[in-house]
């Protein structure tokens, strides 16, 4: 049922990147918007609008707001959540995209949110990031339903509500039981061990195929156990909220793409060696292989060392980036005494499998009797690399295995390297920059400090000496960084970082990789509370 003339507007369209003059008063309980040119907001010179696109509807008794999708490619809400033939309750705020362009430059837009005429709006001021696109709304203007210019890139709906202004607020528990993967309500959730954040099955069923670090805190999966308790509040909240419940046709397709239908461990991840190049935990994925790389069978194992070797063969059964001048070993760096490039491996020879470059090199760990260090295997992890021994080949290795005070770690070892904290680990960075430090002067000073026993690292065998892969190094790199952190003096950090109160949690605080409760309060001390 229409409203009659005169009555007041509930809310408004305006457009984001224009100023004043650019709305559309929202006066009718239902407005329509498409292509076709009997909708109340029509722009029929635009063929990548749906006939009849979607409609705004707005409840009489409650006041809520409400977008309901009819489109083919879905509507766009906020530059997050796409509907698609489903409603989505509006807030005051929201940003629609009737037509969205990914590929299009991202830009910055100040607005100013007014109450509109007769309405109890109070007026606040947003930053708003979007993606515009220059044929996002083809025709320049259109007409709405009483006869005002509409813009051509209506995208911001602001609400009017009559009950005393009142902002809709956020539902706290619908915050709580939303997928940050696909931002609505989590269905058939799991959780992910140690970290033990949530999500949907469906949707992290795709995430585990590309990583095997968890979407929020980027901690390495163990396992993947199915959340009942998670589950049984979710179907709760949803018999109080049955608008907010999924559609079939939803539901259907995140139960085809769900692969985790029991209680299992995190999948190994089959990869190409060099998506990750440059990357500060391009080797990370590495360690969720369990397997004994020295078990493969060696009956057809060859090395640059072996007799008979041929360069050809070598690269038809190994994936590999060879040198030019490959024939013979060529140590790297200070390899052991025995690494000599005229040693020979005796017939039979037994072979161990680098784990980086998957190449086999002759097993001599046995010939270290009386030496402390093996240039052949990590000392903490005790996996086999060769980068120490002839220099490993793989195309994008940045140094697998190494001493520990030359280990060869990327600039952006430093990106949230206290507990993925970022903004600790901005703290961090910027006393580094102001007095002219590197990371690596910061691994030199914290190791002389270690052998001087200032600080004390949880692994008491790890020295500067230490041989270590890249994977574990750069675990005990971010050790060594929160040492470092926590001895700056409070008097060389500024007034901000030093006057947050602590947190209860400490560095074990789980909820610190939130911008928020990260600039909040301080984490670079112990846990207080509940300590056992």
């Amino acid at each position: 049922m229409e409203r009659p003339a005169g009555a007041e507007p509930w809310g408004k369209l305006v457009k984001v990147d224009s100023g004043s003059g650019a709305e559309v008063l929202l006066v009718n309980r239902e407005c329509t918007v498409g292509r076709r040119k009997g909708c109340d907001l029509s722009f029929p010179c635009n063929k990548l609008v749906s006939g009849d696109h979607c409609r705004i509807v707005q409840d009489e008794l409650s006041g809520e707001v409400w977008l309901e999708d009819m489109s083919t490619n879905g509507t766009v809400i906020n530059m997050s959540k796409l509907v698609k033939k489903q409603k989505h309750f509006l807030q005051n705020g929201d940003v629609i995209y009737f037509v969205y362009r990914k590929n299009e430059p991202e830009q910055s837009e100040y607005l100013s949110w007014n109450g509109s005429k007769g309405g109890g709006g109070t007026g606040t001021s947003r930053q708003k990031e979007e993606k515009d696109s220059s044929d996002e709304f083809d025709c320049s203007h259109s007409k709405s339903s009483d006869g005002a210019s509409v813009p051509k890139q209506l995208g911001v709906i602001e609400l009017v509500r009559k009950d005393k202004g009142e902002n809709i607020k956020t539902d706290k528990m619908e915050e709580s039981l939303t997928c940050i993967i696909c931002q609505d309500l989590l269905y058939d959730c799991v959780s992910l061990q140690p970290c033990m954040h949530t999500f949907c099955a469906a949707c992290y069923s795709g995430w585990m195929e590309r990583s095997s670090l968890c979407p929020t805190c980027r901690c390495p999966v163990e396992r993947i156990r199915k959340n009942h308790i998670l589950n049984n509040l979710v179907e709760a909240y949803l018999q109080q909220h049955p608008e907010k419940c999924r559609s079939e046709e939803d539901l259907k397709s995140m139960d085809s793409r769900n692969k985790i239908t029991q209680d299992m461990l995190q999948p190994k991840i089959e990869r190409s060696f060099s998506d990750e190049e440059g990357s500060s935990d391009y080797l990370f994925d590495l360690s969720d292989n369990d397997s004994d790389t020295s078990d493969i069978s060696q009956s057809y194992l060859t090395c640059r060392q072996c007799p008979g070797y041929r360069k050809d063969m070598s690269q038809a059964l190994w994936i590999s980036n060879p040198h030019p001048d490959e024939g013979v070993a060529k140590p790297l760096g200070e390899g052991p005494s025995t690494s000599s490039s005229d040693f020979q491996c005796p017939p039979h020879g037994s072979h161990i499998i680098c784990t980086c470059c998957l190449q086999p090199m002759p097993d001599r760990r046995s010939e270290l009797t009386g030496q402390q260090l093996s240039s052949q295997q990590c000392m903490v992890c005790q996996r086999p690399f060769c980068h120490l021994y002839w220099g490993c080949q793989r195309l994008g290795c940045q140094g697998c295995l190494a001493r520990f005070s030359e280990l060869n770690l990327s600039d952006k070892c430093l990106d949230a390297v206290l507990n993925s904290n970022n903004y600790e680990s901005e703290v961090l960075q910027n006393y580094l920059s102001s007095r002219g430090r590197s990371w690596r002067e910061m691994l030199l000073e914290g190791l002389q400090a270690v052998q001087q026993g200032v600080y004390h690292l949880s692994d008491y065998r790890i020295n500067a000496s230490a041989v270590l892969c890249y994977c574990c190094g750069l675990r005990v790199f971010k050790e060594l960084a929160y040492k470092y952190r926590e001895n700056i003096p409070t008097s060389e950090l500024p007034a901000s970082v030093t006057s947050r109160p602590d947190c209860y949690w400490g560095r074990n605080c789980r909820t610190q990789v939130k911008a928020h409760h990260a600039m909040k309060f301080n984490h670079i001390c112990e846990q207080t509370r509940f300590k056992n």
